[in-house]
């Protein structure tokens, strides 16, 4: 274990500096499990701001010793660090190897359940986790005696890596181009309409669950999906045997990342802190009304927890064209839509694969 510092992200900036900083919340959140600085922006430390710490060299590993879950003591390996001066910074642990191993073969090894459930009995904390240096010292690891054998196991893993990288570039490719598509096509133009969202229809907001009627999958008889306020797969919380809603709808986050919008297809239900619209009219392509609620922000005043009611939504207005051209609208921007969900289908698919690959590459045999 090497010396960091505790420079908080106000000491560190995007620009230029002669010290590079590798902050935790990359470690947990950014960075891949091997560090290229080749291909990753590293923050800078502000030019005036004074520190100590040892400089970061290749095959060097730094662990995030604090996270809000049990991600904490995910690390990255570090590669490629050239002429830079980099250094180890706030809620980090800097180790350097004691053995000669295969760059890129800790990164993967000590980032796979079989390193990191010999950590989970020495995770502490109720809202925010944390793990410390003597806990990380007892841990084991496990690698090949040959160094081409650990050259071969980084290299498959690496080629996973690559793949889902490019994956998720391509989303986020077609990310910009609907952001783009939407600025053009949701500009309001001659003869388009400003309506309150009041006027367009009637607003709800999601009761409890029945728990005599749930099920966390689909099922037969459960098979109405269950929104929330936007948990994991956008809002999906689980499938009931009765549904609350027989009609395209629009649902907003009414709780925590306020604002979110979403189309519905019609027989569902939501639960408490989802905010549904039903629109009245005939003449609304309630797609194209998802997707021009979309670019509405939401502020809300409050003093507490920010949250969204109905009566606060009704307030907020959009424009609307007829509907020939709602409809054409809504069919672009589906469209695209649909290829990023194709895309999102592929990256999970890859990503459990290189699950798989780390879980049998990595096994003490």
């Amino acid at each position: 274990m090497l010396p960091t510092n505790t420079l908080s992200r106000d000491k560190l900036n995007s620009q230029r500096g002669a010290y590079q900083n590798i902050h935790y919340g990359d470690v947990l959140i950014k960075y891949p499990f091997c560090l290229d600085c080749d291909k990753y922006d590293i923050p800078y430390i502000n030019e005036d701001v004074k520190f100590n710490a040892t400089e970061v060299k290749d095959g060097d590993v730094i662990f995030a010793d604090t996270a809000e879950d049990d991600t904490v003591g995910k690390c990255v390996e570090v590669l490629n660090v050239g002429d830079r001066k980099i250094v180890s910074g706030l809620h980090t642990y800097f180790c350097r190897p004691k053995y000669k191993l295969a760059l890129g073969y800790l990164g993967f090894f000590l980032n796979s359940n079989h390193f990191h459930d010999q950590l989970l009995p020495y995770i502490a904390g109720s809202k925010v986790s944390s793990v410390n240096r003597t806990s990380i010292a007892r841990t084991y690891i496990s690698f090949p005696d040959s160094l081409p054998a650990q050259r071969r196991i980084a290299a498959i893993l690496s080629a996973a890596d690559k793949v889902i990288e490019q994956t998720r570039q391509l989303i986020g490719k077609y990310k910009s181009i609907k952001q783009g598509m939407m600025e053009d096509l949701l500009k309001p133009k001659e003869g388009w309409k400003k309506v309150k969202l009041g006027d367009m229809g009637e607003f709800y907001v999601g009761g409890d669950v029945d728990k005599n009627c749930f099920s966390p999958y689909p099922t037969r008889e459960c098979k109405y999906p269950i929104y929330a306020n936007a948990l994991v797969n956008e809002g999906l919380y689980g499938y009931s045997s009765k549904y609350e809603f027989d009609k395209e709808a629009v649902t907003i986050t009414g709780r925590g990342d306020v604002g979110k919008v979403f189309y519905r297809k019609p027989y569902f239900s939501t639960i408490i802190r989802l905010v549904t619209l039903i629109p009245k009219d005939s003449d609304i392509d309630v797609k194209f009304l998802s997707y021009a609620m979309s670019r509405i922000s939401f502020i809300i005043e409050s003093t507490g927890v920010p949250q969204l009611t109905a009566p606060q939504a009704k307030k907020y207005e959009v424009f609307i064209p007829d509907l020939p051209e709602q409809r054409r609208i809504a069919k672009i921007l589906s469209g695209i839509d649909r290829k990023i969900e194709a895309e999102e289908k592929v990256l999970e698919k890859y990503e459990k694969m290189k699950k798989g690959l780390m879980e049998r590459l990595l096994r003490k045999e």
